[in-house]
C-alpha cells in the first residue's frame, strides 16, 4: 500500500506537472497569439493610419495644385480685365492653399495648435474625416526623410503663393498699364506659377517615396508577424497572407491610378481602352459641352481627337497617340449643340499591366475657351497697336511734311523782309510777303489746332458750349469761310434745307467745325466741273441728318477705314497730291459722337463721296409742323 501510494501520488503529480505546464505552455501561447495579434492589428492599424495619410495629403496636394491654377488663371484674367471679379476669384483660389499654409505652421509650433492646424487643412478643403490623420502623419513622421523632403517642397510653395497674392495686390494697387506692362506682369505669373508647378511634382515625387518607404515597412512588419503566427495556425497565416498580398495589389493599383490622374490633373477624366475604344468620361464633360453618353462612349478616340482637333499644333501633339505614348495639351474646338463653340485641352498617358501589355489611356481635360479668347483678344490687341504704330509713323511723315513748308515759308519770307533784299522802293511786294507770313502762320495753327482738338477729344477733355444754333445760318457762314473758292476752283454748291428753318441745341463752333472740314475735303479732292452739295432732312428716326456730297474722285471701300482712323491718308506722305494731315474726317466723326451723333461714310472710287452726320432728334428746339423728308 505505501508503494502504491507513493506511485499514484507520483502518477498524479507528474499528471498534475504535465497539466500544469500545458496549460502555461498554452497559456504562454495564448498570451503570445493575442499579444501577436495585438501587435499585428496595431500595425495594421498604423499602416492603414500611414497609407490614409499619405492618400489625404496626396489629394490635399491636388486642391492645393487646383486651387493655385485656378488662382494664377484669375490673376492674368484680371490683368487684363482689372474687374473685382477676377480679382475676388484670385483671392477665393488663393485661400486653399494658404489654408494649408496655416496648418503646416501651427503643427511645427511647440507646442503645436491642434485648433488652428484643422482649422487651416479644413480652409485647405481636405476632408474632415481625414484632418486626423494628416496632423497624425505630420506629427508622428516629420523627422522621416522622405516626408521632411515634401515638408519642405510645401513650405517653398507657401512661400511662392504668398509672394503670388503679394504681385496680385501689387497689381491691384496700380493703375491698368499698356500691353508691354501687362505682359511684364504676365511673365512674372508665369514664373511664380512655372515654380510652383514644380514643387508640386517635387512634393508629389516625395510623397510616392514616403507612400512606398511606408508599405515596405508595413509589408516587413506584418512578414515577421506571419511568420510568428505560422507556427500557431499554419491556414490562419496563409489566408492572413493571401488577404495581404490581395489588399498589396489594390492598393499599390489604387495608388498608381490616383498617381497617373494627380501628374495630369485638370477638371474632367477619361478612359480608353486596349482598342483605343472610348470607355468613360466624367460627368463634367457631358456638362460642358452638352453632349449625351451615347454620342461619345465607344467610340474610335484616335477618330474624336483628330475630328475635333483645334488647329495644327494640336494635330502635331497629337502624334504620340498613336505610338502609346503619352499626349498632352492638345486642344479641341468642339461645337455644343446650342451652337455655341467650347475649347478643350486634353492630356493623357498610356497604361500598362505588370507583363507590360497595353491596356489603354487615362486622361484629363479642362475647359480652356477663356484661356483661348484671352489670347485671341491679345492677338487682336496687339494687331491693333501694330496699325496704331503704323498710323503714328505715317503721321510723322506727314507732319515732317505739312509743318516744315509752312515754316519754310515763313522764315524764307522774313528773311527777304529783314534783309530788304529788293531795297526800299518797291513795299508792295513785302506787303505780299507778309501776307504769305500771315497764311502759312494761320496753316500751321489751323494743323497744331486739329493735332490738340483730337487730343482733348480722346483723352475726355472736351467739353460742348450748347446754345441755339440756326442751321441756315450755319451752313452760310461756314460756306463764307471759302470766300470764292468754289468758284475758281469751277465747282458747282447746292444747299437744301428743311423749310422752315431749324434752330438746333448744339456748340455751333465745333458744328460749324464739322461742316468746314467736309467742304475743305470736298473741294480739295473734286475736280474741275464737279459738284457739291450740302443737304439737310428727317431720317426714318426723325433725327437729323445732315450730308456733304461731291462727285470727286471718292475713297476705295477697303481704303475707308484707313482714312478714318487718326493721320491715316491712302498716299504716303510726299506722293500726295492733296495737302493735308488726315485728322478731318476722325475729328469731325470725334466732334459729332461728342453731341451723341452719327458719323456715317458712303464712296465708290471715281464716282464721289457722300458724308453724313445725324445728330439726335433730342437736340431740334423745336420740330416744324411739316418736313419733306429728301
Amino acid at each position: 500500500m505505501p508503494r502504491l501510494d507513493t506511485l499514484s501520488s507520483l502518477r498524479t503529480k507528474i499528471a498534475l506537472g504535465v497539466s500544469r505546464h500545458q496549460a502555461r505552455s498554452f497559456a504562454l501561447l495564448a498570451i503570445t497569439f493575442i499579444v501577436l495579434l495585438m501587435v499585428d492589428l496595431a500595425a495594421c492599424w498604423g499602416a492603414l493610419e500611414v497609407v490614409n495619410g499619405t492618400r489625404a495629403y496626396a489629394v490635399g496636394e491636388g486642391r492645393y495644385s487646383k486651387a493655385q491654377k485656378i488662382a494664377v488663371l484669375a490673376l492674368d484674367r484680371f490683368v487684363d480685365s482689372r474687374g473685382q471679379a477676377d480679382y475676388d476669384a484670385f483671392l477665393s483660389a488663393a485661400a486653399v492653399p494658404r489654408g494649408d499654409r496655416d496648418a503646416r505652421v501651427a503643427l511645427q509650433t511647440i507646442p503645436f495648435d491642434r485648433e488652428t492646424a484643422a482649422a487651416g487643412f479644413l480652409q485647405g478643403q481636405n476632408n474632415p474625416d481625414d484632418v486626423d490623420s494628416l496632423i497624425r502623419l505630420f506629427r508622428f513622421f516629420a523627422w522621416w526623410k522622405p516626408f521632411a523632403a515634401a515638408v519642405a517642397d510645401w513650405t517653398e510653395g507657401d512661400r511662392l503663393v504668398d509672394s503670388l497674392v503679394q504681385f496680385g495686390a501689387g497689381i491691384k494697387s496700380e493703375d491698368a498699364g499698356d500691353a508691354v506692362k501687362r505682359e511684364s506682369e504676365r511673365a512674372v505669373i508665369g514664373q511664380i506659377d512655372d515654380q510652383l508647378t514644380q514643387l508640386e511634382n517635387t512634393f508629389s515625387t516625395h510623397m510616392s517615396e514616403a507612400a512606398r518607404g511606408a508599405k515596405h515597412l508595413v509589408v516587413a512588419g506584418l512578414g515577421i508577424t506571419t511568420a510568428a503566427l505560422w507556427a500557431i495556425g499554419i491556414l490562419f497565416a496563409a489566408r492572413l497572407f493571401r488577404r495581404q498580398l490581395v489588399l498589396d495589389r489594390q492598393l499599390s493599383s489604387s495608388e498608381q491610378r490616383f498617381r497617373d490622374y494627380a501628374e495630369v490633373a485638370s477638371d474632367w477624366y477619361w478612359e480608353v481602352d486596349e482598342d483605343r475604344k472610348i470607355t468613360f468620361l466624367s460627368e463634367l464633360y457631358f456638362s460642358l459641352t452638352g453632349a449625351s453618353p451615347e454620342s461619345i462612349l465607344g467610340k474610335d478616340a484616335t477618330d474624336f481627337l483628330r475630328g475635333y482637333a483645334a488647329d495644327a499644333e494640336s494635330w502635331a501633339r497629337l502624334a504620340p497617340f498613336a505610338a502609346q505614348r503619352a499626349i498632352r495639351g492638345v486642344r479641341l474646338r468642339y461645337p455644343k449643340p446650342d451652337g455655341s463653340v467650347i475649347y478643350l485641352s486634353v492630356s493623357a498617358k498610356p497604361c500598362f499591366d505588370e507583363d507590360g501589355a497595353f491596356l489603354g489611356y487615362r486622361g484629363v481635360g479642362s475647359d480652356v475657351t477663356s484661356t483661348f479668347e484671352s489670347a485671341q483678344t491679345l492677338r487682336d490687341a496687339k494687331e491693333r497697336a501694330e496699325i496704331a504704330n503704323r498710323a503714328k509713323s505715317e503721321f510723322l511723315a506727314n507732319m515732317s511734311h505739312e509743318l516744315r513748308t509752312p515754316l519754310n515759308a515763313i522764315i524764307g519770307f522774313s528773311e527777304i523782309i529783314m534783309n530788304r533784299v529788293f531795297g526800299s522802293g518797291q513795299p508792295e511786294r513785302y506787303d505780299a510777303y507778309a501776307l504769305d507770313i500771315n497764311n502759312s502762320g494761320k496753316h500751321l495753327l489751323s494743323i497744331i489746332d486739329e493735332i490738340l482738338d483730337l487730343s482733348k477729344i480722346e483723352a475726355g477733355h472736351e467739353a460742348l458750349s450748347e446754345s441755339e444754333v440756326d442751321l441756315d445760318e450755319l451752313i452760310s457762314s461756314t460756306r463764307r469761310l471759302f470766300n470764292g473758292r468754289f468758284d475758281e476752283a469751277d465747282l458747282s454748291l447746292a444747299i437744301d434745307t428743311p423749310s422752315p428753318p431749324l434752330r438746333l441745341l448744339a456748340d455751333a463752333t465745333k458744328l460749324k467745325q464739322c461742316l468746314a472740314n467736309l467742304l475743305s475735303n470736298a473741294l480739295k479732292f473734286t475736280p474741275a466741273g464737279g459738284s457739291i452739295a450740302v443737304r439737310a432732312c428727317f431720317d426714318d428716326r426723325g433725327d437729323l441728318a445732315i450730308s456733304v456730297s461731291d462727285t470727286g474722285i471718292g475713297i476705295a471701300s477697303a481704303d475707308i477705314p484707313t482714312v478714318m482712323s487718326p493721320f491715316g491718308q491712302v498716299e504716303a506722305a510726299f506722293q500726295r497730291a492733296h495737302a493735308g494731315t488726315g485728322l478731318g474726317l476722325p475729328l469731325t466723326r470725334a466732334l459729332i459722337e461728342l453731341h451723341g451723333g452719327t458719323f456715317g461714310i458712303d464712296s465708290k472710287l471715281g464716282e464721289g463721296t457722300t458724308v453724313t452726320l445725324t445728330l439726335p432728334s433730342r437736340r431740334l428746339i423745336a420740330q416744324p409742323a411739316a418736313v419733306t423728308v429728301s
